[in-house]
């Protein structure tokens, strides 16, 4: 049973034209940008009369200049927010959007997987709307981000001026972990880079001081600062737990500079520290109670082996490229490497490098000891690399440097093509017929896939989901709660349940257990024969295949437990959660 062709067609038609929309959006305000950069770049030849009166004319101008790029900035933002929010409706949620939403209900002090604040964000959003539809639980990490690249602006524009500050917005929105999937995601890093920027924008005064910072009335209320900075820091650390690698970066920036140590000097740093400590007290507490399970699992996942090997280094740095995007990675590889060797020379720059160097070397440094790790773990690092990029494209503008004016608008232009390629065929698969790897039904954006017409198909066939479904694993459990809403209870027999134990702990599964049908996975086998020793015998109630624009996406298989009650324990990996 499937979705009616037309019907959905018609959906997503209308999800392509807003996804137009957008780009024609991002369009105009590329072009307005393109041209002011241009007009502003310096001839390549001048006399010394004529340098002399450029001279005179750019001092009188730097105010309005400054103006200009302001407003430039909001329209990066404005424009980024527009097609963020486009590709928010027109996908689905993906697996772990997915898995966040369901266990986000009842709300917890803290989670297995992570701290809770995105946790939080995203229960609040179905609890305000009565629903887990895309845009709804996505919209806060949409806004989220929008702060960010806000903040990123006025950081650049603060260090290096206001052309810098845009412009280096602009390359941050022009990547892909951060720009798109971290700007987009019911995910940890959106709250995680909204509070860590906000907390690097209200330091920025304090550290890049005169030669007297009792002259700077930026100093006046240095403590208030400080508190502000230690409730931000104390929400990165309720949203991921990188967030104590940006407390060693302003750490490392404080130690190794004279304004830093001035400030260690005052009580303004030890009460940003005690504050941001303060609000990690659900997460410890939580943990305490669950014998410090998040921590464990998070520790694993990090841990080296015994085994050196330079194959998972080349791996994790080319992944970091890939999910950058190639041809941004090249350039935040060297604005950030060019501020690390500029060193505590130029303050500004130092103070950027502290805050990428700690997340992207650990994380990176780590994979030697035989750690794959994920190569997206280091984006937060390279979030502070962004205001780097705005200084060296500003300069290389006024130099008239000729590399920006073909990099700029393909880098623009090449991020929405992707965008607007990638989220059209999440939300239609029209690139299956031509891509292989993208055929249904082992196509990778069906992770992104909503399966929210299987609550329909069920109703049809008279199934009964209000006792709960039963479903094994994670990835699966989230998918249906999504589909199956708030208040339908999702039990996962599985070895690996994560946060899922800790909601549902019961020692009866619902008799009603759902299975996405994987043939195409090795080893896979049917729910009929993979959970009959925990569960017992299943009866087969059909499939239910879901359909992507009229075309078979997911097949769901269908079946009840065979007798009256089945007191199946958890299962032997999840109990060993409990220990």
């Amino acid at each position: 049973m499937g979705w009616s062709g037309t019907r959905r067609g018609a959906g997503h038609g209308r999800h392509i034209t807003h996804l137009r929309t957008a780009m024609d959006c991002v369009l105009s305000v590329w072009r307005r940008i393109h041209l002011d950069t241009c007009a502003t770049a310096s001839p390549c030849a001048k006399s010394p009369t004529d340098s002399h009166v450029n001279a005179e004319v750019n001092i009188a101008g730097r105010a309005a200049s400054d103006a200009v790029w302001n407003r430039r900035l909001w329209l990066i933002v404005s424009a980024s927010t527009v097609v963020r929010l486009m590709v928010a409706a027109a996908t689905g949620l993906g697996v772990d959007e997915s898995y966040a939403v369901t266990v986000a209900r009842p709300l917890s002090w803290s989670y297995f997987d992570h701290p809770p604040l995105h946790f939080w964000m995203a229960g609040g959003m179905t609890w305000l709307t009565g629903d887990t539809r895309a845009l709804a639980v996505r919209l806060p990490f949409v806004l989220a981000f929008s702060v960010t690249l806000w903040a990123i602006g006025r950081l650049g524009q603060h260090a290096f001026g206001a052309r810098a500050g845009a412009l280096g917005a602009l390359s941050l929105v022009c990547t892909g972990v951060l720009g798109l999937t971290t700007g987009t995601w019911v995910l940890p890093d959106g709250p995680l880079v909204m509070c860590a920027s906000l907390a690097a924008l209200m330091l920025a005064p304090l550290l890049f001081n005169t030669a007297n910072p009792t002259r700077d009335p930026a100093t006046t209320n240095s403590w208030l600062r400080w508190g502000v900075v230690g409730v931000l820091l104390g929400g990165a650390l309720l949203s991921k737990y990188h967030a104590v690698l940006y407390g060693a970066g302003i750490l490392l920036f404080l130690l190794t500079t004279e304004s830093g140590r001035r400030q260690l000097r005052t009580s303004g740093p030890w009460l940003a520290a005690a504050i941001a400590l303060l609000c990690t007290v659900p997460v410890l507490w939580w943990n305490a109670e669950h014998g410090w399970v998040s921590f464990t699992f998070q520790g694993a996942r990090a841990a080296t082996t015994a085994a050196w090997s330079i194959a998972p280094f080349v791996e994790n740095v080319v992944g970091q490229a890939l999910w950058l995007l190639p041809w941004m990675a090249v350039p935040f590889a060297v604005a950030l490497g060019r501020a690390i060797a500029s060193g505590r020379t130029d303050v500004r720059q130092w103070f950027f490098a502290c805050l990428a160097l700690v997340p992207v070397c650990v994380f990176t440094v780590i994979t030697l000891g035989g750690a794959r790790g994920l190569p997206h773990w280091q984006a937060p690092g390279w979030l502070f690399a962004a205001p780097l990029v705005g200084r060296m494209l500003d300069r290389a503008i006024t130099r008239d440097v000729r590399w920006p004016r073909w990099w700029l608008p393909m880098a623009a232009g090449t991020w929405l093509t992707l965008v607007l390629i990638l989220g059209s065929h999440v939300a239609t698969g029209w690139l299956s017929p031509h891509i292989a790897v993208l055929s249904a039904p082992a196509d990778p954006t069906l992770d992104a896939f909503d399966w929210r017409a299987l609550r329909d198909s069920l109703s049809v066939r008279g199934i009964d989901i209000r006792d709960g479904v039963t479903t094994r694993s994670w990835i699966q459990a989230g998918k249906l709660g999504v589909a199956l809403g708030a208040t339908t209870p999702i039990m996962c027999a599985c070895d690996d349940a994560h946060h899922l134990l800790f909601r549902y702990p019961a020692t009866v599964f619902p008799r009603l257990v759902v299975e996405h049908v994987q043939p195409w996975k090795r080893g896979w086998q049917p729910a009929s024969v993979a959970l009959t020793g925990q569960l017992g015998p299943l009866d087969s109630l059909g499939t239910i295949t879901l359909a992507r624009s009229g075309q078979p996406a997911v097949s769901l298989a269908v079946y009840r437990l065979a007798l009256p009650e089945t007191q199946a324990q958890a299962a032997s990996g999840s109990r060993s959660f409990r220990r």
